[in-house]
């Protein structure tokens, strides 16, 4: 693995890091006040707000930090040293349901994240789950970063998802550091499908806050860290020529390749494309093309094509396929992630203490 950047020693003074496994006229489409008052009461979950005390050993649910934000859900383990360097792991993010319903949704957010706090305690990591919608009036694919989210007129519960999970990291940060935690600046993001693609375009969004990524298929195809590819203009969500205009800020390419990625798929993982139709995620049909043709027909093929030429741009990557799997995620998958981002922690904080 390539040495992470000297800069990470000055986030000395606290460490959190964070993973991330993921998934319009402005009218509220969903149905998301009524009843994230009893979500922590229905399932025996502490409900929060944002002037409660850290609670270690339990899953806490929050509403959201601001107006048309996100409701989340965060787990600090007992296994944890306060005055160690901790962080946080962002995971949990899924676009298993398109529906107007938020608290289906919320429901489903809750499930992931109960299914992976014993995987918090084991490897001692501070758990972040945000709850992203899926609206199925007026249609946005939110987790998966689509060109809509970037727009104005897209309603505003689907706009910015990024800006909304940095809000949810810096009010948990700052309530864990007011509480003696230390915790890092930057973050670890894991996703599966959709969790993948939310994770590797957050990271093309907010390198600065990133360590490291752990993605799975990513819907068949990465966004890729280039404006042009020969003569080819590469438009979102393929590449990032139209990034300054969608964002308003410049690619920092520099701090995105020393983020540490490990890209996974299985070798029979080749029904679940997002290529395979325009609309939801690709604007046209000569986006699908271009990727087919430069990088492959399948997606195992494509994604190992797309991991080969991100590490010759520079990109510190780490490619794995594994024989015989489709479209999921095994204990053994989730465990290879665990050792790759216990590797990076490692290093990270070898070079904190330098």
């Amino acid at each position: 693995m390539r040495s992470i950047r000297k800069a990470s020693r000055n986030s000395a003074r606290g460490i959190f890091i964070i993973l991330i496994s993921c998934f319009c006229l402005y009218i509220p489409l969903y149905t998301s006040g009524s009843n994230d008052q009893n979500v922590g009461e229905k399932s025996g979950i502490v409900n929060t707000d944002s002037g409660t005390i850290i609670k270690s050993g339990e899953l806490v649910f929050h509403q959201p930090v601001e107006d048309g934000g996100y409701n989340w859900f965060t787990y600090v383990p007992k296994s944890i040293n306060k005055k160690e360097i901790n962080y946080i792991w962002i995971t949990g993010l899924h676009g298993n349901f398109v529906t107007d319903d938020y608290d289906t949704i919320t429901n489903e957010s809750r499930e992931q994240a109960q299914s992976r706090m014993e995987w918090a305690e084991k490897h001692r990591l501070i758990m972040c789950v945000p709850v992203i919608p899926r609206p199925r009036t007026n249609y946005v694919y939110t987790v998966a970063f689509p060109t809509e989210v970037f727009l104005k007129n897209t309603d505003k519960f689907c706009q910015r998802s990024d800006l909304k999970v940095n809000m949810m990291v810096d009010e948990f940060t700052n309530r864990l550091r007011k509480e003696g935690y230390r915790v890092s600046d930057r973050i670890l993001i894991d996703g599966f499908s959709a969790g993948a693609m939310f994770a590797q375009r957050y990271a093309l969004l907010h390198p600065d806050r990133v360590l490291a990524i752990a993605i799975g298929q990513c819907g068949g195809a990465m966004t890729l860290p280039s404006e042009t590819y020969d003569t080819t203009k590469l438009n979102w969500p393929v590449g990032v020529n139209d990034f300054l205009p969608l964002t308003g800020n410049q690619f920092d390419f520099n701090s995105y390749k020393e983020i540490a990625q490990f890209v996974y798929i299985g070798e029979m993982d080749s029904t679940n494309s997002t290529l395979a139709h325009i609309g939801e995620l690709w604007h046209s049909e000569g986006q699908i093309e271009f990727l087919k043709k430069s990088f492959g027909n399948t997606d195992p093929i494509r994604i190992a094509n797309q991991s080969k030429y991100l590490k010759d741009l520079g990109c510190n990557i780490t490619f794995k396929i594994n024989p015989g799997i489709g479209h999921r995620i095994t204990k053994e998958i989730f465990e290879s992630i665990f050792i790759f981002f216990n590797e990076v922690i490692t290093e990270h904080q070898s070079l904190i203490k330098e």
